[in-house]
């Protein structure tokens, strides 16, 4: 009778029942099945490691501010869960944990944006937005099939099919200007895999895959060495406190950049474009700092 008025098969109504069962909520069979009309809920137990997450999780809201309505009891909350001995445990511990890595954008006054995606992913609505584009330097309006949000290197990205470039594109949250809901509903590829899509990406740069080395000397040497960028990177330890450092990536721009941040401590060994793109950033440096000199005598 419960599968007919509900419209699913037996099979997903006993599936249901046991899922009551484990939850603690005492059902039994009287001319039909009944929940007991008094009962109280089995406590939820909790190891340390695992309250440690949920506290870390929450430390890593409130650093979002503006994106997800955390109420500011929610840590009081968990902690009214735990058994006392692990409450006091972790309240000790939570005095001394700081999360200080957050978000690069501002998101102040995007909460309703997130959230208008987070239901456009959910339902699987199209979306129409307003939005920046870096490249072209201009607002561009698109129609996109929402994937899901990344949040990367201190910036949060909408994946989504762009119908205007029948792709799929990366979208910066704090780059679009407006969206709302078209009506229109999609269908998410069965196919598609986030790590697959961005491949050897390096960041959030894609691009034509290719191999790379360079040789780190003294500090850099150290830092690179202790350091995962990459999961395709290998590092080779040579003599004299200098290693090899070999990856590979896409998005030749993003390695040069991350290279200059070595300054005179990292030397690419190849390949050819990659030493020509850095050696091109170098020198429009010296060539600046020379006229700033030049600027100066005067």
């Amino acid at each position: 009778e419960l599968s007919r008025i509900c419209g699913v098969s037996e099979r997903q109504c006993f599936r249901d029942l046991r899922v009551l069962q484990d939850s603690g909520i005492p059902i039994y069979h009287d001319q039909g099945y009944r929940v007991m009309e008094r009962f109280r809920l089995k406590d939820i137990s909790f190891t340390l490691d695992e309250a440690l997450a949920l506290l870390y999780g929450v430390k890593l809201a409130e650093r979002q501010r503006g994106l997800f309505r955390v109420p500011a009891n929610l840590k009081h909350k968990l902690m009214s869960l735990l058994p006392k001995n692990l409450g006091d445990e972790i309240e000790n511990i939570q005095e001394r944990l700081e999360v200080s890595h957050g978000q690069t954008a501002d998101y102040e006054a995007k909460g309703e944006l997130f959230r208008a995606i987070n239901q456009a992913i959910k339902n699987n609505r199209i979306l129409r937005m307003k939005y920046y584009s870096f490249a072209r330097d201009e607002l561009t309006f698109r129609e996109v099939e929402p994937y899901q949000l990344v949040f990367s290197e201190g910036f949060w990205y909408l994946v989504a099919y762009c119908h205007q470039r029948e792709a799929v594109r990366l979208f910066r949250v704090d780059r679009i200007e407006y969206l709302e809901e078209t009506g229109a509903f999609f269908e998410l590829p069965s196919g598609f895999n986030y790590e697959d899509y961005m491949g050897s990406a390096w960041g959030m740069e894609r691009g034509e895959e290719f191999g790379f080395s360079v040789r780190f000397y003294g500090d850099a040497a150290r830092f690179v060495r202790e350091t995962k960028f990459h999961p395709s990177q290998e590092i080779i330890e040579e003599d004299g406190r200098t290693i090899i450092f070999t990856a590979k990536a896409c998005g030749l721009k993003a390695i040069t950049r991350w290279l200059l941040s070595f300054g005179g401590e990292a030397e690419v060994l190849e390949p050819e474009e990659l030493k020509a793109s850095v050696r091109r950033q170098a020198m429009s440096i010296l060539e600046r700092f020379n006229s700033d000199e030049k600027d100066s005598e005067k």
